[in-house]
């Protein structure tokens, strides 16, 4: 078992469905929160990059340096779990910080 914490949740700023930002969806989280992760290996950015998802809804990805550890796990079918412990400020806008586990 892998496990990596403080991990952010970026590119919020991107995503938004009927008309709701991810942004002001994450506003609301209320931790602990459990979101999926979902590889994305034909992202043009990133070949490693990982699609965070809450309720099915796509609101970001993990950040692009754990992203590389993880996603050659996920590849190989290993199952991550990933937990919101906390919301941080930045540039009046809250980020997830999660752990994700990795078995």
């Amino acid at each position: 078992m892998k496990t990596f914490e403080d991990v952010s949740v970026v590119g919020m700023h991107f995503r938004e469905r009927e008309g709701v930002p991810a942004k002001a969806i994450v506003a609301n989280f209320i931790p602990p929160v459990t979101l999926q992760l979902q590889r994305e290996p034909d992202n043009a950015y990133d070949e490693f990059a990982i699609k965070v998802l809450y309720e099915n809804q796509h609101i970001g990805y993990i950040e692009a340096g754990v992203a590389g550890y993880v996603a050659p796990w996920l590849d190989e079918g290993m199952t991550a779990t990933c937990v919101v412990n906390s919301l941080v400020e930045r540039k009046n806008n809250l980020y997830p910080t999660a752990t994700i586990t990795v078995e």
